[in-house]
């Protein structure tokens, strides 16, 4: 007999389930995958014409004028240093006797002293240069909007609004303790936060709105979108600047540049983009207040929504696209570079994930290294035939149609984008739990609780009848953990949550293990 494995199939061929012939099904028993639309048009996290690439014609010109303007680039460091310097002892004068400056605002004496600290900001942008910075529109009064948002493309944006604003801003706790960073950042008067600690997040969050309400305190300065990009387009944001339900000002930053975009995309961080910058004979910067933004009753109750609106707009001021990219987009494209998967097509746009899936970074980052062990070329793309090998199972209609769960768009072939989507609309699913309890007794006919070889054997043979013997013998002794010779419930549901895609053979195979939807009277 021919087996499956080598010869075609189309999608109308039927399967045999119990010795009769079953069709296909013409979409997945537990519905239509929510879609997740097209790639982003952009990369935000990638310069394309940044760093010091030699395949650049410009970087010629730029190197050798780099070269050339070291006398340049030493006066600016040294005015730098002695700036800083100036400021640190500055700082230390004015929190003479403050012995809590995180917790308690400081007093009108206090902030007017505070003037000269941020002088040298914009001294410290002077020597950068940055001479002159227009600016569009006017900062509102605090009692009209107590919390400004702004895009955050790279380190200069927090130096200008500390000259600006001198506002509280919320950085990591870890930040406070580093040497005389941690002394300006006590001069803003920062709100600590531990992002790895839920907990400190959520007070956080409370201090943003507790700081926002009381006029004692200077302007909450929040940048929403939590991570840096390259200024080509605004990224997913985060609701903290939007939950206290108060009116905000939105303002936006340019950095018209020919050679140098100060973000850190690509550039080797920002020792490496300081000493750009401070090659070029002059740089840019533009900055603009929109109108101040007030939530409506129902923003209020739903913060996102708000928080939507607002990055509309500041998109349509910059003249660039919103994306729903985050910063565990980074994460995973960091992960990705230690896997040989090609980086920026590991970014799936993970606050829209989040909000179809309720998916988590460690859940994307397994399902990453799955795919990436199916795609042993590297080459960003997965076929048919590497996700039956990966799977160790046979060309059927079943797994094609398990193979078209991913591949919605019908190339032929999937990214980890379409990968990554499929798994989790499995494995989020409803009846996801239920199915699996369905499919582990449907296995065990003799009803003792776990599964035997046999009957392990039984089941598969039964979806696919040409299975090699090896083929089960191996797949028995992956669900086996401890190598007792039958399968535990919690052996079998915790192989299927780490293989989301094996239940999703099961479903189509046997769409009855389904339960449906208890009716209410």
């Amino acid at each position: 007999m021919e087996s499956t494995a080598d010869v075609g199939m189309s999608d109308d061929d039927p399967i045999l389930l119990n010795g009769l012939e079953t069709p296909l099904l013409a979409e997945f028993p537990l519905g239509e995958r929510p879609t997740i639309g097209p790639e982003a048009p952009v990369n935000p996290f990638h310069e394309p014409d940044g760093g010091w690439k030699t395949n650049n014609e410009w970087n010629y010109f730029q190197m050798m004028k780099s070269i050339l303007l070291i006398p340049l680039l030493l006066v600016r460091l040294v005015s730098m240093i002695t700036i800083v310097a100036f400021g640190y002892v500055w700082i230390r004068i004015c929190l003479i006797g403050v012995t809590d400056p995180l917790f308690k605002p400081f007093n009108p004496c206090r902030r007017f002293m505070l003037w000269g600290i941020r002088l040298v900001a914009r001294a410290v942008m002077f020597t950068m240069g940055y001479y002159y910075i227009p600016i569009k529109g006017k900062p509102a009064h605090r009692s009209e909007a107590p919390i400004i948002v702004s895009n955050h493309i790279g380190f200069l944006d927090p130096i200008f609004v500390f000259y600006r604003h001198l506002p509280v801003i919320v950085s990591a706790k870890e930040n406070v303790e580093m040497p005389i960073i941690g002394l300006f950042l006590q001069a803003l008067q920062i709100i600590p936060v531990d992002r790895t600690d839920a907990q400190s997040r959520h007070h956080a969050a409370g201090n943003v709105r507790r700081r926002a309400v009381d006029n004692m305190w200077s302007h909450v300065m929040l940048f929403p979108e939590g991570t840096t990009t390259n200024g080509r387009a605004i990224i997913a944001f985060k609701t903290g600047a939007f939950s206290p339900g108060l009116p905000v000002q939105p303002m936006v930053i340019r950095y018209p540049h020919k050679y140098v975009n100060p973000s850190w995309c690509d550039q080797g961080g920002p020792l490496v983009v300081v000493l750009q910058l401070m090659t070029q004979f002059i740089n840019h910067m533009e900055v603009e207040y929109l109108p101040v933004m007030k939530p409506t009753v129902r923003e209020m109750k739903y913060p996102h929504e708000f928080a939507s609106r607002v990055r509309s707009e500041m998109a349509k001021a910059l003249g660039i696209v919103c994306t729903e990219h985050s910063f565990l987009d980074i994460k995973l494209a960091l992960a990705a570079e230690k896997l040989k998967q090609p980086s920026g097509r590991s970014l799936v746009e993970f606050a829209r994930m989040e909000k179809l899936f309720r998916l988590d970074f460690p859940t994307a980052k397994e399902y990453l290294e799955k795919f990436s062990a199916m795609d042993r070329t590297h080459s960003g793309f997965v076929t048919f035939e590497e996700l039956c090998t990966a799977l160790d199972l046979p060309r059927s209609p079943i797994t094609k149609q398990v193979f078209n769960l991913f591949d919605k768009d019908g190339h032929g072939s999937i990214n980890f984008r379409e990968f990554l989507a499929g798994l989790a609309f499995v494995s989020s699913h409803t009846s996801f739990s239920s199915t699996m309890e369905a499919a582990f007794k449907a296995c065990d006919v003799n009803g003792d609780g776990t599964l035997s070889r046999d009957e392990v054997e039984r089941s598969l043979l039964d979806i696919f009848p040409e299975l090699p013997p090896i083929t089960v013998f191996k797949l028995f002794d992956t669900l086996d953990i401890n190598h007792d010779e039958k399968i535990s419930w919690e052996e079998f549901s915790s192989f299927l949550q780490r293989n989301p895609e094996y239940l999703a053979i099961i479903i189509y195979a046997h769409p009855t293990l389904l339960k449906p939807p208890t009716s209410t009277s």
